[in-house]
């Protein structure tokens, strides 16, 4: 375990940004964060939890202490003729356990390839993509306490998962440190794919439903996002920057009468969830460029960073796009991306 200071954070943000953090420790046990407290400078300081970034604008130097886990260990816990649980480490690449649970034909994660992250991330934000979510699979997260190193766990139903969060995102935000997260994954015979997503099902199309393997998915999802989404090594992104919004049926009814197109879902309380991607293209945004910052060409959801943008452009972008789209339609879109 190393503490060093003055630490550029650019390797850990997708959006590629310059930024530093007062102190930089990597924690791998409990006894790092033991260490750590017993030394008061440092526990003197505010603390932050961050994995690699993907979902994170960082606006301005962080004070304080940065922290990040990186054990990365993956072990099988339990299995039966039907399902296996498997334990990863919080420091693992999140692609990388998708990667691993296809390539033994194990179901639940395929529809979340190439996702950027860590496996600790996965439940803060409750990844979702394609008509799965993080909280499918979870049945544990094991974290540690980082003002006194003690183990907690909390089981799939104490996580209180939502869209896009969960209790690690709200109240327990920069005071756990998730350590290990437990799946449990159905065995090849025993699952089936999750074809939702009518361009995933299009893709498969052509390939009988039992036949499907999750390797097949899984291929499926990289190429749709390779096509659809730009790639943040080679242009600086978080992904989605914003929340698909929910509004209620009266406003639904009265925005449809203006909007007949307009794409929406239907909820179970009778709520319409509006694709926050049509809304930005309706007001002119998609590949709109703002500075250095701009609007993804190849989908409007993502703000890029065009080269040398700093956080405050992309934060000044979001503004703008959030206007344009509460002037014409009346929704306020919420950021997904933890602004910092």
């Amino acid at each position: 375990m190393h503490i060093q200071a003055n630490y550029s954070l650019k390797p850990y943000n997708t959006f590629k940004l310059e930024v530093k953090t007062q102190y930089y420790i990597e924690i791998t046990k409990q006894s790092d964060v033991l260490t750590l407290r017993s030394d008061l400078k440092l526990a003197s300081l505010p603390w932050r939890v961050i994995g690699d970034g993907s979902n994170i604008l960082f606006t301005h130097d962080i004070e304080g202490v940065t922290v990040r886990c990186t054990y990365d260990k993956l072990k099988i816990v339990k299995e039966d003729d039907e399902n296996v649980w498997i334990s990863v480490g919080a420091g693992m690449k999140w692609h990388d356990l998708v990667e691993y649970t296809v390539k033994h034909d194990w179901w639940g994660l395929e529809n979340l390839a190439l996702i950027p992250g860590t496996v600790g991330a996965a439940p803060v934000q409750n990844i979702g993509a394609y008509g799965s979510e993080a909280q499918d699979t979870i049945t544990r997260v094991q974290t540690l306490n980082l003002y006194d190193g003690q183990r907690n766990e909390y089981r799939n139903a104490d996580c209180q998962f939502g869209y896009r969060t969960s209790i690690f995102k709200q109240e327990f935000v920069n005071k756990l440190l998730i350590h290990r997260v437990t799946f449990r994954l159905r065995k090849l015979r025993n699952g089936q794919a999750n074809l939702v997503y009518e361009p995933l099902k299009n893709a498969l199309s052509d390939i009988k439903k039992e036949d499907i393997t999750p390797q097949m998915v899984f291929d499926a999802v990289v190429a749709i996002r390779k096509h659809r989404l730009p790639d943040p090594n080679h242009q600086g992104n978080a992904g989605s920057f914003f929340k698909n919004p929910v509004i209620d049926q009266s406003y639904f009814e009265k925005l449809l009468e203006q909007y007949p197109e307009m794409p929406n879902h239907r909820m179970l309380d009778g709520s319409y969830k509006i694709p926050a991607a049509w809304l930005i293209e309706q007001t002119g945004w998609k590949g709109r460029s703002h500075g250095r910052s701009g609007v993804s060409s190849k989908h409007a959801l993502v703000l890029v960073n065009l080269g040398g943008a700093q956080g405050t452009d992309i934060e000044e972008l979001y503004h703008l796009v959030q206007d344009d789209v509460i002037h014409k339609f009346g929704i306020h879109l919420e950021p997904e991306v933890i602004i910092l």
